[in-house]
């Protein structure tokens, strides 16, 4: 039987037997398998019904298409990942007692908990690209594990300098989750590096991550020295420069050229 696509894809139909309990468990670790090993949704129902052992009609019988069927592997997966989120948050929160052993221990397990799900999030993010309900299923997800982490860290309210706690958390998370994606290839061409670049990465992230919660922000980053006005006629000097990233230039002394001396004879 040729696969064939929905116009309108429907919800999954659920059945009631045990035995078709069964095969249906079977479509929906077949497929998750499948964008697995495939990294991505380049596969069909045929392949769905070889690897689950189970017909393409019997498949059609409880999806209308396989983007059906891929929506109900990816909520039921971003579930599944929810609930060790939590799991692994509640238990650190246990474990550690003062802000700096929560944020190692954070990172550190939300390090190894995306690798260990690698798999399974670069084909479902890829989806995502072209996919609107894929898309929204993973965004909740995200928005989901940022209100637990900050929950989490918010208790130590007081230890954090910035002058805006939920924004240096959210702000810090994302910059984690994200050199975390990259290196994984969640969304992106994936980072090829040895076990001790890992290591490092997660050592790295957890002091950068610490770092920002519990140091306080210059003030205005001293921008120009005098609020960065334009008109300002202040000179910022050569420490501003440098915060910019340049260094300010000292005046080169002119050199008079160099050559032979004049022949010329002088009007008496």
């Amino acid at each position: 039987m040729s696969e064939r696509k929905a116009v309108k894809p429907g919800p999954q139909r659920e059945p009631v037997q045990s035995r078709s309990k069964a095969s249906y468990e079977r479509m929906l670790a077949a497929a998750q398998e499948l964008l697995k090993i495939h990294g991505n949704d380049e596969f069909t129902l045929t392949d769905v019904s070889r690897v689950g052992k189970v017909s393409v009609g019997s498949i059609y019988c409880r999806f209308d298409s396989k983007d059906d069927l891929i929506r109900v592997v990816q909520e039921r997966v971003q579930t599944d990942i929810q609930h060790e989120q939590r799991q692994l948050i509640a238990r650190v929160a246990l474990e550690t007692s003062n802000l700096h052993d929560l944020v190692a221990a954070l990172t550190a397990g939300m390090a190894e908990h995306l690798r260990h799900h690698a798999d399974i999030l670069r084909a479902m993010m890829l989806r995502a690209n072209h996919d609107p309900v894929v898309a929204r299923l993973g965004k909740m997800s995200h928005q989901a594990a940022i209100a637990d982490i900050k929950l989490a860290i918010l208790r130590y309210r007081d230890d954090i300098a910035h002058p805006d706690p939920e924004r240096a958390v959210q702000a810090g998370f994302n910059i984690m989750y994200s050199a975390l994606a990259r290196v994984l290839g969640l969304g992106s061409n994936r980072e090829q590096g040895d076990a001790w670049e890992w290591e490092q990465l997660k050592r790295d992230l957890t002091h950068s991550f610490a770092a920002y919660l519990m140091t306080e922000p210059r003030a205005g980053t001293a921008i120009a020295h005098d609020g960065g006005r334009p008109g300002s006629s202040v000179d910022p000097g050569p420490q501003a420069a440098m915060e910019h990233g340049t260094e300010a230039a000292a005046p080169i002394p002119q050199r008079k050229p160099r050559g032979r001396p004049s022949t010329k004879v002088k009007a008496g």
